[in-house]
């Protein structure tokens, strides 16, 4: 797909607030899609070039070198770039007008700009993909130079999405929400698929993936999509009820009542000696817990796993739990076994979400725990809540 399908969509969504017509254009877009691409349009659609929970760096572009990336692309100085950012207040628009001023100078610079071959949306996004993975010395000046050339070849209005999006401002007015509906209107056969496709995205946390089997193997594929390892499972939210019978009433009954630690979620995802931990906000947090990540490897009784649990604080001293502001040490990302010796943890596990090829996200909780059990080889500082 051409990129400049991809920024007339986001002209259009811009100009609208009706989420009917978000949710037209947006399934407009998917149609057209090529199944190669139509995850890079869905992260770009959302801001990223990847998942949140992915780890990668971010694309390291400041507002600054913004302005000199623009200068060198359209041959206008620093200072005239700035005056105009000023007046516009926007660095995408400022590209764009600089871009059309260059291109209308002179009947050469048009021919050329005619001549040169369209971006695509894989061409910008494995661009911005090898900028944000530069590293190290000269990393900064090689960075530059990448995004120029990338801004040289766009055009105005590409160049203007191209900016805004590595700014983090591409303002489109839509949420995982609309692209859910938008899919389910473009692919998955009208608007009744849109509950098959959001349950499908809290199983697998990635809206690119999704869209990306949705288009290449049907509706079909998306109700049986089951966890997978290294791609979290979006938390379910607690609901609040006034009184233990509706409670029981809710879960049909019989149900089950955990003691409330003070600490931090974790998402903890098993295969073979890998153990990857997620945040309740889907951050990677593996780093700050290598003690977790050798219990997991020791006692989760499973080739492939996916628990979660509450890791909690402990006193060195006593063993007695420490609140949760005492976790905030673990964030560091130097000296982390210094950190892991002073302010140690222990896990509390309450669910187990897959194991061993087998989802376990429609059972009810009470059989899930009896999974957790045969799974789980108890410790002090590894046990189920």
């Amino acid at each position: 797909m051409l990129f400049e399908v991809l920024a007339e969509t986001f002209e259009r969504l811009e100009g609208t607030s009706s989420r009917i017509t978000l949710t037209s254009i947006l399934a407009s877009l998917f149609k057209k899609a090529d199944p190669d691409d139509i995850d890079k349009v869905i992260y770009f659609i959302q801001g990223s070039l990847w998942p949140s929970w992915y780890g990668e760096p971010e694309i390291g572009i400041s507002e600054k070198l913004l302005i000199k990336s623009i200068s060198l692309a359209t041959g206008f100085s620093e200072n005239e770039v700035e005056n105009l950012y000023k007046k516009l207040g926007d660095l995408g628009r400022v590209a764009e007008n600089l871009k059309i001023r260059k291109t209308q100078s002179t009947a050469l610079t048009r021919f050329i700009s005619s001549s040169e071959k369209k971006l695509t949306v894989s061409d910008v996004h494995s661009t911005l993909v090898k900028i944000a993975r530069m590293t190290g010395e000269g990393s900064r000046d090689l960075k530059i130079r990448t995004f120029v050339g990338l801004l040289q070849q766009a055009s105005p209005k590409e160049a203007k999405y191209i900016v805004r999006f590595v700014e983090g401002r591409l303002r489109l007015g839509v949420g995982d929400a609309t692209i859910i509906e938008a899919l389910a209107v473009a692919l998955g056969g009208g608007e009744s698929s849109k509950p098959v496709i959001e349950k499908a995205y809290n199983i697998r946390a990635d809206l690119g993936e999704i869209g990306r089997i949705l288009i290449r193997e049907g509706i079909e594929k998306i109700k049986i999509i089951t966890p997978s390892i290294g791609i979290p499972v979006r938390p379910m939210l607690a609901e609040r009820l006034s009184d233990p019978r509706e409670i029981l009433d809710k879960v049909g009954g019989k149900g089950i009542a955990e003691f409330k630690y003070d600490g931090e979620r974790a998402q903890i995802h098993k295969k073979d000696d890998n153990v990857i931990i997620f945040s309740r906000r889907l951050e990677n947090i593996s780093h700050q817990y290598p003690d977790v990540i050798e219990m997991s490897r020791k006692y989760i009784k499973a080739r492939e796993a996916i628990v979660e649990g509450e890791i909690v604080a402990l006193d060195p001293d006593t063993g007695e739990y420490r609140p949760f502001q005492e976790l905030m040490h673990r964030k560091r990302k130097h000296d982390i076994s210094k950190i892991v010796e002073e302010y140690p943890v222990a896990v509390r596990l309450f669910d187990i979400l897959y194991v061993d090829g087998v989802s376990l996200v429609d059972r009810p909780l009470i059989e899930r725990r009896e999974y957790l059990i045969k799974h789980i080889e108890q410790r002090p500082e590894f046990s189920i809540a």
